[in-house]
């Protein structure tokens, strides 16, 4: 009797002692896990801000005014009756040079007359900004991803998607020239083209200078941009209308046009509101 308690008395303590190490070693894993977690802490919604970005069409120092006519570096005369462009990929970078990337990011500026383009980020996250960068075009994902939604889809954007041919048109220029080889004296700039040697997406970086925009509460920044119309006509490639009047699809062509408009954006001024 006395060796069958015995024994049973050293099961039940390895038994335990076996228990024992089962949960310290559990508690540990959970522990080293919950350590490990790098995912980021949702930023509360009363912690976001909103963000006013603006476009000022200009040919040179004066205001882009259309139907008016105005001279490029060829010393060609031109008018404009259409401006518009797709706007993506922002990101805005803080002082501390952390960085927010919106989401979903697409906007299709569209200018009339002389009037400034516009939009707004919202849910920017409370912070000083020291700069942004951006892209003009669509990235070759989103070019062939079909049907979409926002400034993507074909319902706001309808002469900006080339239906004969899956892709958007990043900037579409349109106007009159005595200049044109066209019998209509008409020149047309379609450009696009999302891949390869030919791709025609550019990007812009901007530092804000000795100043920063504030996203709080109280101050709602707008950033305003200048966008050059007469830099498509020149730098690298000086465009003569009387033979580059027609670009209205992916290639060579539209990649030159690309080239030209890749400097057609300066930052402007900050203001915060």
């Amino acid at each position: 009797m006395n060796f069958l308690s015995n024994t049973n008395i050293s099961y039940m303590s390895i038994t335990s002692f076996i228990i024992i190490l089962c949960s310290l070693f559990i508690f540990s894993f959970c522990k080293k896990d919950k350590k490990t977690n790098t995912e980021p802490e949702p930023i509360p919604e009363g912690n976001l801000a909103s963000v006013f970005i603006e476009f000022q069409p200009k040919v040179d120092t004066f205001n882009l005014v259309f139907n008016k006519n105005y001279v490029n570096a060829k010393g060609d005369t031109f008018s404009v009756s259409k401006f518009k462009y797709f706007i993506s990929n922002i990101v805005l970078t803080k002082s501390d040079n952390t960085t927010y990337s919106e989401v979903e990011s697409f906007h299709l500026v569209q200018h009339t007359s002389n009037t400034s383009a516009s939009f707004t980020l919202n849910k920017v996250p409370f912070a000083t900004y020291k700069s942004i960068s951006f892209r003009l075009g669509i990235d070759s994902i989103r070019n062939v991803s079909g049907v979409q939604s926002g400034d993507l889809d074909p319902a706001n954007s309808s002469d900006m998607y080339w239906n004969w041919s899956s892709g958007y048109i990043f900037m579409k220029l349109e106007g009159n020239s005595p200049k044109s080889g066209a019998t209509t004296k008409r020149y047309e700039y379609h450009i696009g083209g999302y891949g390869g040697i030919n791709k025609t997406q550019r990007d812009f970086s901007f530092n804000f200078g000795t100043e920063t925009a504030v996203a709080s509460t109280t101050s709602k920044p707008i950033l305003k941009f200048k966008t050059n119309v007469n830099e498509i006509f020149q730098k690298p490639s000086v465009i003569d209308l009387s033979k580059s009047f027609n670009i209205l699809g992916p290639g060579a062509n539209a990649k030159m046009i690309a080239d030209n408009y890749a400097d057609m954006i300066s930052f402007d001024k900050l203001q915060n509101n």
